[in-house]
């Protein structure tokens, strides 16, 4: 299996917990004897919102800037906040007959949320060249501060959320000032900018049109769960057959596992890999695949979602005796939807043992652990 590779994401808000570890503790190198006899050759016992275009790199370089009148030792982070999103929306105000301030922009915003409004922000620029837009103005901006959380060995780097009101203005050619006050949640950093200096950037907004961090994955409904689960348990078991001119690969399968599921169904599917190899077993094939999604939480941590869902299939095993009888049984899984933005994937994470009535993650003794952190 390959090492386990520890992703920090930026920090968040909690998030919800879920009643299923990825048991992280137990992706170790497979050791140990197999789990009973009793089990098949399956491993198993017997019996979309919103998009944007992400902003093209850009040659000038990102100057970084201290906040005026404040101290990296002695933070007083409602005015720092305030001062912040003054220079923010200063950065976004059009005057008449003059220009938008993107460098100051660019200093103020890391990824993602600087892909995101960069991206929107090129289009307001685009308009003002082109003389379509002629004037932005932002009043009334009120911070709030709602959150603080301190890192590091003085504490005073940190993260906050800070919800933010201003009232927009905008003229357009041919068509009469409009207003508009809107509310908005903005997640920040705070750093130490030289010797006592302060940056903050903001890295992160809540979506109004999705309710969502934009960091967060896209949204996946239930029923596009269960398609990508009827095509992920197909592969799932072609992976656990042997048929002529398909070889039994018990390493195609690992990659479709995770967790203490893993370390349950991979010490089996070697053994099964020895048995093919001195030809005690000539046939494995799997028919009647048919999954139901049982449960979908698309938020259950901040790299994909968990699935609770039942799977029926029938299996037929020739031996070097001759074949066995076919075999239906239907069995339940946890499996993680991990986000990638090249390519999410399913990964089968927990397996209930009908033989003793419970989840292996149980019986490996893990506990739930929810990180902001992805795997490879």
């Amino acid at each position: 299996m390959k090492h386990l590779e520890i992703i920090r994401l930026a920090p968040r808000r909690p998030r919800l917990l879920v009643a299923v570890a990825l048991a992280l503790a137990t992706c170790g190198p497979l050791t140990g004897g197999p789990p009973p006899a009793s089990t098949s050759l399956s491993g198993e016992p017997s019996a979309s919102p919103p998009t944007f275009v992400v902003a093209g790199p850009t040659e000038a370089p990102i100057t970084a800037s201290a906040l005026a009148n404040a101290s990296y030792t002695h933070p007083a982070l409602a005015a720092e906040l305030q001062g912040v999103f003054e220079l923010f929306y200063r950065a976004r105000t059009l005057p008449r007959g003059g220009q938008f301030d993107l460098a100051a922009l660019r200093g103020l915003v890391e990824q993602p949320y600087a892909d995101y409004t960069l991206a929107l922000f090129d289009k307001e620029i685009a308009d003002a060249q082109a003389g379509q837009l002629l004037e932005v103005g932002f009043s009334g901006i009120a911070v709030s501060l709602l959150d603080y959380s301190g890192f590091g060995a003085d504490g005073h780097s940190g993260l906050a959320h800070a919800s933010v009101t201003r009232t927009r203005m905008e003229v357009r050619t041919g068509s009469a000032p409009t207003r508009e006050a809107a509310t908005y949640t903005f997640a920040l950093h705070r750093n130490l900018l030289g010797s006592d200096g302060v940056r903050w950037t903001v890295y992160d907004f809540t979506n109004p049109a999705t309710g969502r961090w934009i960091s967060e994955p896209p949204a996946v409904s239930a029923a596009q769960a269960a398609a990508e689960l009827r095509t992920f348990f197909n592969e799932f078991y072609a992976a656990r057959s042997l048929a002529p001119g398909q070889a039994f690969d018990p390493y195609r399968s690992a990659g479709l596992v995770f967790g203490s599921y893993y370390t349950y169904t991979m010490p089996l599917l070697m053994q099964t890999q020895k048995d093919v190899a001195s030809g005690a077993v000539k046939e494995i094939r799997y028919a009647n695949i048919s999954t139901q999604l049982i449960s979908w939480d698309d938020l259950a941590t901040s790299h994909g979602g968990i699935a609770l869902v039942e799977v029926t299939r029938t299996s037929y095993v020739t031996r070097a005796g001759g074949p066995e009888a076919p075999q239906t049984a239907t069995y339940r899984f946890r499996l993680h939807r991990h986000f990638d933005l090249a390519n999410p994937h399913w990964l089968a994470v927990d397996f209930f043992r009908p033989d003793v009535g419970r989840w292996v993650t149980d019986l490996a003794g893990t506990t739930l652990r929810l990180l902001d952190a992805g795997h490879a």
